[in-house]
C-alpha cells in the first residue's frame, strides 16, 4: 500500500479556478476587454466574423496574460524588462592595451 502525503500549500489560496493568480486575472481583463469591444461594437461585419476576430485577437491576449511570461505576470516581466532594457551596456574591447 502506498501512502501520499498531501503537503500544506495544496491548495493555494489566491488563486481563481485553483490555477490563475487574481492578478493574472485582472491583467487579462484589462488587456482583453478593449479588443473585444473593438471587435463587437467597432467592426461593421456578422457575428460570424465577429466571433472568428475575437478568437484571433481577443482570446490569445488574454490567454497569454492568463499564463504570464516565465510565472511572472506581464506587468511584472515588462517592467523587470524595461529596467534591463534602459540599465544594459554596450561592452567594447579594444585590444589589450600596452
Amino acid at each position: 500500500m502506498n501512502d501520499f502525503l498531501i503537503p500544506a500549500n495544496f491548495e493555494d489560496s489566491g488563486k481563481i479556478m485553483g490555477f490563475f493568480s487574481t492578478r493574472n486575472v485582472v491583467e487579462a481583463v484589462i488587456l482583453a476587454l478593449p479588443f473585444a469591444f473593438i471587435v463587437f461594437k467597432l467592426c461593421p461585419v456578422g457575428l460570424t466574423w465577429k466571433i472568428i476576430l475575437s478568437s484571433v485577437f481577443v482570446i490569445p491576449i488574454g490567454g497569454l496574460a492568463l499564463m504570464g511570461i516565465r510565472d511572472d505576470p506581464l506587468s511584472i516581466f515588462v517592467r523587470t524588462w524595461w529596467q534591463w532594457r534602459k540599465n544594459r551596456k554596450i561592452l567594447e574591447y579594444r585590444g589589450e592595451v600596452t
